[in-house]
């Protein structure tokens, strides 16, 4: 799955950021703790005439999700 790749700093201005009224950014990590950001095409319109359309000039990769972490054994 390919998304657009963000600085951490970028990642911390649009985190929780909402871009319509019921819709906000709700960026990853992958395994090389590099921060991704997915928007459907729908997500791309709203965006595109906004403060945000900056993030459709990003790079965009293959995001590789990170290996789940085993749950601690109970006590």
């Amino acid at each position: 799955m390919e998304g657009y790749i963000l600085t951490h700093e970028q990642k911390e201005g649009i985190e929780g950021k909402f871009y319509t009224p019921y819709q906000f950014f709700n960026c990853v990590q992958d395994i090389n703790d590099v921060w991704f950001l997915f928007l459907c095409d729908k997500d791309k319109i709203q965006i595109e005439s906004t403060e945000y359309a900056w993030i459709l000039e990003l790079p965009q990769a293959e995001y590789v999700p990170p290996l789940p972490q085993p749950f601690p054994p109970n006590k």
